[in-house]
């Protein structure tokens, strides 16, 4: 084992298995509002003509941009010396069965199958959507690189929402492929007349199925999706200015043959927005005098991720069935004793995860965790990889 390999063995045992993660900036096409707070100890990329509008958290992801930079978005264990330099990806690596458990380590081939980042749009992002798992499984000549599609969900945080709150999803029933590549021509107004919207209200969020199209509003927000950055704009400019082809429509030869694989079944349901609403509700036999959980990507909407908020007043004493991404949103406290406060992201590895672990909020305001779960191991997967 090397040095930076045994290093990490010790810093687990001390921690009993969380692992404090530096904060990751990523680069993208669109401009950033300002309410990203970026500590000194963060990893923000040379910008190379992009925007930093992005945080990615727990993240074994690499960003697919321009010009790219290698492990661009992979997010870095908070620790000194050879610890500092290792990725939460190669951590996982070395110790899949501490960190991931053995089931979920054998079945997801040593993955944790979550990305979550916080956007920070100055400007809505340009109408998009992202491609299905079997698409992508099928067609690996238009989506190279990836193994995974876009599941996604948001939820909107206690902030100044920006200059349109508002974001669209899905489409229009009757609208085709032909009606898009006419509407892109025009411009993005003639765009948003083929697409319903919502409101992005504080403390709720809204589910994005892959294949839909949709174009974010300029609220703050939360986004927990499945562990790829494969994604088809429906816009040509950005801020005004145009973007490449292949910032477009990367993998295709055209945008009109990218537009295949939208999902327009799903996207002209005329339930749609409200099926695709999240309103959080508390987390059954959660509540503790010292705190509470509340669903926020309850598990019923998809198998791809699940999230909680947790909030703390006292003492809390928590106890869950799979490792997940933990991101503290506001106040100071503990866990295990160790200090957290707003803005710290935290690996709580199967180890810690499944045992109880105990968080004390220290300051007047209660203590307000994000607690994130990557993809369920099916039932098939737990049976196979506990054999």
């Amino acid at each position: 084992m090397t040095g930076g390999l045994k290093a990490l063995e010790r810093l687990l045992h001390r921690t009993g298995g969380l692992l404090p993660l530096r904060p990751t900036y990523v680069r993208r096409f669109y401009r950033d509002g300002g309410r990203l707070p970026k500590p000194a100890d963060s990893t923000i990329p040379t910008s190379k003509g992009l925007f930093v509008p992005e945080r990615w958290i727990a993240s074994c992801v690499e960003a697919t941009n321009p010009d790219p930079i290698p492990m661009e978005g992979l997010s870095k264990i908070r620790g000194r010396g050879s610890v500092g330099k290792m990725t939460l990806k190669e951590a996982l690596s070395a110790f899949p069965d501490l960190l991931l458990g053995p089931d979920r380590a054998a079945a997801h081939q040593g993955e944790f199958r979550l990305l979550v980042k916080i956007l920070d749009p100055d400007e809505p992002i340009v109408f998009h959507f992202h491609a299905k798992d079997e698409d992508v499984a099928a067609h690996p000549e238009f989506f190279p690189n990836h193994r995974f599609g876009k599941e996604e969900a948001y939820y909107f945080l206690d902030a100044p929402k920006g200059v349109c709150p508002y974001s669209h999803i899905g489409l229009l029933k009757g609208v085709g492929p032909d009606d898009l590549v006419k509407a892109i021509e025009q411009g993005r107004d003639r765009l948003l007349e083929l697409s319903h919207y919502y409101l992005q209200r504080t403390g709720e969020g809204y589910y994005t199925a892959a294949g839909v199209p949709h174009r974010p509003g300029t609220a703050l927000c939360l986004e927990v999706q499945q562990p790829s950055d494969v994604y088809t704009l429906l816009e040509t400019k950005s801020d005004g200015r145009p973007m490449a082809p292949e910032q477009v429509h990367p993998g295709f030869s055209s945008l009109h043959q990218a537009l295949s694989f939208i999902d327009y079944e799903t996207s002209q349901d005329p339930d749609l927005l409200e099926k695709s609403r999240l309103v959080p509700y508390p987390v059954e036999g959660s509540k503790q005098k010292g705190g509470l959980q509340w669903w926020i990507f309850p598990p019923r909407v998809t198998d791809k991720f699940s999230g909680k908020l947790l909030v703390v007043t006292g003492r809390y004493e928590c106890q869950e069935s799979d490792p997940y991404a933990l991101l503290v949103w506001k106040g100071r406290g503990t866990l295990n004793s160790f200090p957290i406060k707003a803005g710290d992201e935290v690996f709580v590895g199967w180890q810690a995860a499944t045992h109880p672990h105990v968080f004390e909020a220290v300051s007047q305001e209660p203590l307000e965790i994000f607690q994130l779960f990557g993809q369920a191991l099916a039932k098939k997967e737990k049976r196979s990889a506990s054999r």
